[in-house]
């Protein structure tokens, strides 16, 4: 087993000539030749969520990676553990295509009804007649009806549907015949229940990959621990193998990858010097985009530049949309008391951050004046102070100077109430879907005592 204790380090090692990378091979950048040796060579390794997102991606982009992970053959390698994961998820990635549907068509249905109102209170001012006035609303509700309907051709012509059956699911068809012998058996139920101990030993020493999955703990089926298993099942793997590891994920999270400015540069060196230690090979990791890429460069796959995006973009989503996912240092506990401090203090600006959020990311200065009820003397100069303060009031009862982005942003560009006055104000979208859960549990439950536990979740999800 991994993890043994460390025992004394023999003299030959200690009088080893050691360099700048030895201890550091995690932050060796692999060159383009690199890169052409793991593809070529190297086990090439899927996430959960690769597989988990082939259901999200469109037509293209979905076939581009298939056709990229088939030029693996031999050499790719799914462990028992990212199967056991995909299973417990796959019914409701089936299901997002359509969920994240209805949901946009509802929200723009109700941005229907709130323009035709606008649109009825300027036909009243203007005493339009009531044919013309019929005639525009037409105009109105057709345009919506188009978008609405293009929306819904492009979710059909994923080419998926709804199968919950299996046999009628062509992803799985595709996986069936991709995967056929390259997926690893399960632990023996004396090393899993040793690895669960130790995977849970990690997580209380924050020990790389999968402390960010604490959270999870509440949940009663050892999830928390499913990444340290996944990486537990690559690195004998790879011992047995004896060649590098291509890590094909989504996860971004730092418990898996050395980030900075939240990019990723490359595993986290403990990761690199636990599997050279282990298996005595190198470790590279890849997003699913960055893969397409380079199996177009190296692999003579065709991908075009939509099928890089479309896969960057859901990855992103998907990673945003996770209920145990932190943004920087916001998480969606350390968001619900700022937003009940400001439904006391500053009720306006929290409905205008609430408005933003619906709108996807901006409230417009009209809107501000509509929430508020303002004058045209009023001046929205200062409008983010006590969003400010409350934030810096709430990052200090938790022990930071400040979280790492602020909730309410002005914007300028466009200078449509003229120069130096703002036109209205954005919330980052990476912040959207926790303060969605924040929100949410306010809503539901009485998260008094989050104040002082800024990691529980009332709920025990």
């Amino acid at each position: 087993m991994t993890d043994a204790d460390v025992p004394d380090t023999p003299a030959a090692e200690q009088s080893k000539v050691r360099g700048i990378f030895d201890g550091f091979s995690g932050y060796v950048t692999p060159k383009m030749e690199d890169w052409q040796n793991v593809l070529s060579n190297g086990m090439v390794v899927v996430d959960t969520n690769v597989l988990l997102n082939l259901y999200r991606y469109n037509q293209d982009a979905r076939a581009s990676l298939l056709d990229a992970l088939e030029k693996f053959g031999a050499h790719l390698w799914v462990p028992n553990q990212v199967m056991v994961e995909f299973w417990r998820n796959r019914e409701n990635a089936l299901e997002d295509p359509e969920k994240q549907l209805q949901q946009s068509i509802a929200a723009l249905r109700s941005d229907l009804e709130k323009t035709t109102s606008d649109l009825r209170s300027w036909i009243n001012r203007v005493s339009l007649d009531r044919s013309n006035a019929l005639k525009l609303e037409g105009i109105l509700g057709t345009a919506f009806d188009e978008v609405i309907g293009s929306m819904e051709r492009v979710v059909d012509s994923s080419g998926l549907g709804m199968e919950h059956d299996t046999s009628k699911d062509k992803v799985l068809s595709v996986l069936t015949e991709l995967l056929k012998g390259k997926v690893g058996a399960p632990l023996d139920s004396a090393v899993h229940a040793k690895c669960i101990a130790v995977g849970k030993r990690r997580l209380e020493e924050q020990v790389p990959p999968g402390y960010k999955d604490k959270k999870k703990e509440a949940r009663g089926d050892d999830s928390e621990v499913g990444d340290y298993l996944v990486w537990f099942q690559v690195m004998q793997e790879a011992k047995s193998r004896s060649t590098d590891v291509l890590l094909v994920t989504g996860d971004t999270k730092e418990d898996w990858w050395r980030l900075r400015n939240r990019m990723t540069l490359g595993p986290r060196n403990e990761l690199s010097e636990e599997l050279l230690r282990e298996a005595g090979v190198r470790l590279y990791m890849l997003k699913p985009d960055r893969l397409l890429v380079l199996a177009r460069d190296f692999l003579k796959v065709a991908v075009s530049e939509d099928s890089v995006q479309n896969v960057e973009m859901v990855d992103a989503q998907s990673a945003s949309d996770s209920p145990d996912e932190s943004v920087g240092n916001w998480t969606y506990a350390s968001l619900i008391p700022v937003i009940r401090k400001l439904r006391v203090q500053a009720p306006v600006q929290e409905e205008s951050i609430a408005r933003a959020v619906e709108n996807g990311g901006y409230v417009s200065r009209e809107e501000i004046y509509e929430i508020g009820g303002y004058g045209p003397e009023r001046m929205l100069k200062g409008f983010t102070r006590p969003v400010t303060r409350v934030s810096l009031e709430v990052a200090a009862d938790r022990g930071l100077s400040r979280f790492d982005r602020d909730l309410l942003d002005p914007v300028y560009a466009e200078m449509k109430a003229g120069f130096g006055w703002v036109d209205g104000f954005r919330v980052d979208s990476s912040l959207h879907a926790a303060l969605r859960k924040a929100w949410a549990l306010i809503d539901e439950v009485d998260v008094e005592d989050l104040m002082d536990e800024p990691d529980c979740d009332p709920r025990g999800s």
